[in-house]
């Protein structure tokens, strides 16, 4: 019986047809050949059979002869072959361009299972107006770097460091740990949205304030204290957040270091989030607006979650 064989996506490389050519002409046979590369006779066999050119050996006579180079160039026909393309019909086009709408993106859209088209294809189809959309139908199109900025040698943070933050929350292991930010609309001074989210459950509380000031953060605080337990909350070092502790547990606050955004990620990653429906400069933001777009984060599958909604994960934990 024989002890080899050729396992699923282990294709014969350019590498490969040389040695078989130089053994060939040499004089090996076949399953010798196969012998060598650890393949199935009747894999070497196809291999010879596509491969095969006709050669002159002397005057007036030629042979079948097998060509690597020829046989490579078969292969790679026959692999642009091997993947049937995906057509776009009105049906798949309307639902695309209706989760489009719905700001999910061309991920979402598959893994959740709402669409049945690869992800690169909805890709493919946007980049080139296939779907009547442009590239401004992406959701964050990339922007050139910015400079990093540094912070002040003397700065002092309002509160504990995130340095002290215990390993349980680092690691997410227990919902109640939230991060807090503020979305600004329009340069004005006026109303802004206050945001917390569950670092586990990426469970996403937002409220309408008037204002960017720390008695409004407070005055929100408290009520949503109210409805929502709060075992810690990690903010940045914003003036709007220098009074938490009037509300909240001090020992329960942390603050996270200058221009370090990353250190509150699920929070930033969030607000990008609102961003869909509220781009900056979006005035005269309504509550119903902000109830729907709460609602919608939150029944929003997220593969970090492996695809389930932050209330789902809110509820079950």
């Amino acid at each position: 019986m024989q002890d080899y064989y050729t396992p699923k996506g282990k294709h014969l490389t350019l590498s490969d047809r040389r040695n078989i050519e130089r053994w060939l002409h040499e004089g090996c046979s076949n399953r010798e050949v196969a012998r060598r590369l650890d393949k199935a006779p009747q894999t070497i066999h196809n291999e010879v059979k596509r491969g095969l050119i006709l050669q002159q050996v002397r005057q007036s006579r030629f042979k079948m002869v097998y060509s690597a180079d020829r046989a490579q160039m078969a292969y790679e026909e026959n692999r642009k072959r091997s993947v049937k393309a995906v057509q776009l019909d009105k049906q798949t086009k309307e639902k695309i361009c209706h989760y489009l709408t719905q700001k999910y993106s061309p991920e979402m859209m598959v893994k959740s299972g709402k669409v049945n088209v690869p992800v690169s294809t909805i890709y493919y189809w946007i980049h080139h107006g296939h779907l009547g959309v442009g590239k401004e139908a992406l959701l964050y199109p990339r922007k050139a770097k910015a400079n990093k900025k540094q912070a002040s040698p003397n700065f002092k943070p309002a509160g504990k460091s995130i340095e002290e933050r215990p390993e349980s929350i680092n690691k997410r292991e227990n919902i109640g740990d939230f991060e807090i930010d503020t979305v600004i609309q329009t340069r004005a001074k006026n109303e802004c949205l206050l945001t917390l989210t569950d670092r586990k459950s990426r469970y996403q509380i937002i409220r309408l304030i008037p204002d960017k000031s720390a008695s409004s953060v407070n005055h929100a605080l408290r009520t949503i204290l109210q409805e929502y337990q709060i075992h810690s909350i990690t903010a940045d070092n914003g003036t709007e957040f220098s009074r938490l502790s009037e509300v909240f547990d001090p020992e329960q606050i942390y603050y996270a270091h200058p221009y370090v955004s990353w250190e509150r990620g699920t929070n930033e990653n969030h607000n990008r989030l609102i961003r869909r429906w509220l781009p900056k400069g979006s005035k005269n933001v309504t509550q119903k607006q902000v109830t729907f777009i709460e609602n919608w984060i939150n029944n929003y599958p997220k593969k970090v979650l492996d695809y389930k909604t932050p209330r789902e994960v809110l509820y079950a934990g």
